[in-house]
This record gives structure tokens, C-alpha cells and sequence, in this order.
């Protein structure tokens, strides 16, 4: 009986593979313009083009999808520690 392969957790680093390393080479080297002209190759919208500048640019997503208020909530209500 064979088992069913686990998943690594989220976030976690992948393994450096020879294919891997070539890629981040060439990301690396990539200008903004360049990356652009390869992401909207493979077939990706406007919209996703525009997601990633913000992503590059170092905007907070989001804090900008759930608004302010969401912040502001989740910052004033600490954790409390569950009674057993």
C-alpha cells in the first residue's frame, strides 16, 4: 500500500534544483520591462500585470483589500488564553 505524498507546508522554502537555480538566475537579471514583455507572453491580463508592479513596489495588498478598519481591529484585540 503506498502512502499519499505529503504537502510541504505554506511557505516553506523548495529545494534548489539545478532548474531552479538557471530560473533565479535569469529572474534576477530580468529589468521591469522585460518581465512585464514575459508575463503578458504567457498569456497574463492587465490587471495581473498591475497586481505584480504593486507587488514590486512593496504596497501592503492586503491591508489594502480588507481596509482600515480590518487593521485597526486586529491590532486592538489580543489572543486570550483558552481556560481548560
Amino acid at each position: 500500500m503506498m502512502r499519499k505524498p505529503q504537502k510541504p507546508p505554506e511557505g516553506a522554502r523548495m529545494k534548489d534544483t539545478p532548474d531552479m537555480v538557471a530560473w533565479r538566475k535569469e529572474f534576477e537579471s530580468m529589468k521591469p520591462e522585460e518581465h512585464l514583455a514575459k508575463m503578458k507572453e504567457l498569456g497574463l491580463d492587465e490587471d495581473d500585470l498591475e497586481e505584480f508592479k504593486e507587488i514590486q513596489s512593496g504596497k501592503d495588498l492586503e491591508s489594502e483589500l480588507l481596509g482600515d478598519g480590518a487593521e485597526s481591529s486586529q491590532k486592538a484585540s489580543p489572543k486570550k488564553k483558552a481556560k481548560k
